[in-house]
């Protein structure tokens, strides 16, 4: 068994050197596989967008808030910063093929050409056979780097019954209790 531990950077060659450690390191903590999806204001489906994501956490449960980490370079982001509204959707392992589809799989106005979407009080889309979504508005938003921290309150929650085995995100690939075996 071997480790390597990287310091901080006194300049930019162990700069890159320790972000990429740091990158490595972060593939390993598994994360459940979740599509961020949001609509343009004044749009229907249209105006839909959506990406796979592992970066959620719940921030308190009285009152019922998320917290959602987007990179500004994505098309989501601008859509998101616009509207101020979110749906996420929590991927059983039934939905591989759904993560894939969010996460590049195919151009962006076709990647709600499948699953079963559905809306609520916000108006962005939510996936019907997720194992849960939270339908959101953002009441925050915190820059971090080349990231913004949406800070979102719960405005309802739906969840799939019976619930289901999740969609895991590790060292670079979707995992599934099947292909774990």
């Amino acid at each position: 068994m071997s480790a390597t531990l990287a310091t901080r950077p006194d300049h930019a060659q162990a700069g890159m050197q320790a972000a990429d450690l740091f990158r490595q390191g972060m593939r390993r903590l598994a994360g459940a596989c979740t599509i961020i999806t949001s609509v343009a204001p004044g749009q229907g489906r249209e105006g839909w967008t959506g990406m796979t994501a592992t970066a959620v956490a719940s921030v308190t449960a009285d009152p019922a808030r998320l917290l959602v980490c987007v990179n500004r370079s994505t098309w989501a982001h601008g859509i998101i910063s616009q509207s101020r509204v979110l749906g996420v959707n929590v991927l059983g392992d039934d939905s591989l093929a759904m993560a894939t589809r969010f996460a590049g799989g195919v151009k962006p106005e076709e990647k709600f050409n499948e699953g079963s979407w559905i809306t609520t009080t916000s108006g962005a889309p939510l996936l019907a056979n997720a194992l849960v979504s939270f339908d959101c508005l953002v009441s925050e938003c915190v820059e971090a780097s080349t990231h913004d921290i949406f800070i979102c309150d719960v405005l309802g929650v739906l969840l799939r019954e019976p619930g289901g085995d999740p969609l895991i995100y590790f060292d670079g690939a979707f995992l599934t209790e099947r292909n774990c075996q």
